[in-house]
């Protein structure tokens, strides 16, 4: 598994206190979506493709785009409370070059 992809899992599960099991899970609960999405917008951020990021998701590559875009949209609405700054620094501190490796 990708050192991103982990990473990004770990920080989105000890943020929103949704397991990575749950995260990773095909569960519909609004919750553990926006997670999903999260760590699918995270990962992007950090220079992982949509492909390589569907695959560990288990889902398709269009799917991953779409949860990249609700979380870009999501991120203009004041009700949704995340500490994406947090989070962004930690990933740029761990992979200042961003890629999977």
């Amino acid at each position: 598994m990708c050192k991103i992809y982990k990473e990004v899992l770990r920080l989105v599960s000890e943020e929103t206190e949704i397991s990575t099991i749950l995260i990773q899970s095909k569960s519909r609960l609004e919750d553990v979506v926006s997670a999903r999405q999260m760590v699918a917008y995270f990962c992007s951020r950090a220079g992982m493709s949509p492909c390589t990021i569907a695959s560990h998701l288990g889902i398709s590559r269009q799917a991953v785009c779409q949860k990249i875009a609700t979380i870009e949209d999501k991120r203009q609405l004041k009700s949704f409370e995340f500490n994406f700054k947090r989070i962004e620094a930690e990933l740029v501190e761990l992979f200042p070059n961003g890629g999977c490796k």
